[in-house]
């Protein structure tokens, strides 16, 4: 039977992803445990990855009768996503048996590649959406890590949530200092703090899930992903960074007027293909032809356009985009976003 054929049938429960990720040593499998031990009424089907011929990390678990299922051949740029497509649908086959899934990534992998079938394969989209990428940060390390490695970098860039472990290791000043680097490296990412995996907003969760009290805004209120609160609220900016990170910017661009999707979707596609060091593009976007939202995002050089719920009553539609990456110019991509502008014609002929 073909990857994903088994995927293919009926209407079933999803299954919510998601992925943690964070460099060597970060904490990955004592948050992992934290987790699993905070809650025992949610069963989790744990996919572990660790670098190398063994995967240790397994025997650390702490609650055996999970399922888990370990990869152990490393890199998942390059030959894991085939291994990734035939464990999903092992998974598939024992969806009675777990409730979400949890991907625990080898510190070294770009977390780009374990998203991409999550993010642009329509099937498992549907039954394997994911909810959310963590990042685990070693507040002592993280300086190196990021001025040394690519990888680190892309962790940082493409996460959802940073969690700022081992600050016990570092001053308050300084885990202050480094949360507000971090929001320069990331605009869309929450970020928190604790130590030795250990994270309050976890130990202090009263919801059913205790990835839900991570991904929880301050609000308290859950949102989808891909909803505007996931954007930065400033007027349009961009971050230029000193020290370890000067390559690294993220500009925000914030429009009222509505964009023509198609031609966005194949000018992103153009930008994606000869520009290099682009570590992630988000955008909730207002096509002003109907009330739907959109929510664009690329996943390494692939792009991803998806409809996103309508805008909420009152609201104002306002498309907002964010690029994180490296040397990127402001002027170019507000050019070239300014070009994917729906024409006024065109919407005055519009019944919205």
């Amino acid at each position: 039977m073909g990857k994903t054929n088994r995927l293919r049938m009926m209407n079933l429960a999803q299954k919510p992803v998601t992925i943690l990720t964070g460099f060597l040593g970060a904490g990955k499998t004592t948050l992992l445990n934290h987790l699993l031990q905070q809650n025992q009424g949610i069963r989790y089907a744990i996919i572990e990855n660790e670098f190398g011929e063994q995967g240790i990390d397994s025997e650390l678990v702490v609650r055996p009768e999970e399922t888990i299922v370990e990869l152990n051949n490393g890199c998942l740029c390059c030959t894991l996503n085939d291994n990734l497509y035939d464990i999903l649908n092992d998974l598939f086959d024992r969806r009675d048996d777990f409730d979400e899934i949890i991907i625990e990534a080898t510190g070294v992998a770009d977390p780009t590649g374990l998203a991409q079938p999550f993010v642009s394969h329509p099937l498992i989209k549907e039954h394997f959406p994911l909810q959310a990428v963590i990042c685990l940060v070693d507040a002592e390390l993280i300086e190196d890590h990021l001025k040394e490695t690519e990888e680190a970098k892309n962790q940082v860039a493409y996460s959802d949530v940073l969690l700022i472990n081992k600050t016990d290791l570092v001053s308050p000043d300084y885990v202050e200092e480094l949360t507000a680097r971090l929001k320069q490296l990331n605009p869309l990412a929450r970020i928190l703090a604790g130590s030795k995996g250990s994270f309050p907003v976890i130990e202090a969760q009263t919801q059913e899930s205790p990835l839900e009290a991570l991904l929880l805004p301050a609000d308290g209120h859950a949102h989808a992903v891909g909803t505007e609160t996931e954007f930065p609220v400033a007027k349009p900016h961009s971050h230029h960074h000193h020290h370890h990170t000067e390559e690294i910017i993220s500009h925000s661009f914030h429009f009222d007027q509505p964009f023509d999707l198609d031609m966005l979707e194949q000018q992103l596609f153009v930008y994606l293909m000869v520009q290099s060091g682009v570590y992630r593009i988000k955008a909730l976007v207002s096509p002003g032809t109907t009330n739907e939202r959109y929510l664009v995002q690329s996943v390494g050089k692939r792009l991803d356009v998806e409809a996103k719920g309508t805008w909420p009553e009152g609201d104002k539609r306002q498309s907002v985009f964010v690029f994180i990456g490296k040397k990127l110019k402001r002027d170019g991509i507000e050019q070239l976003l300014s070009q994917c502008l729906r024409k006024r014609s065109t919407l005055e002929n519009t019944d919205v």
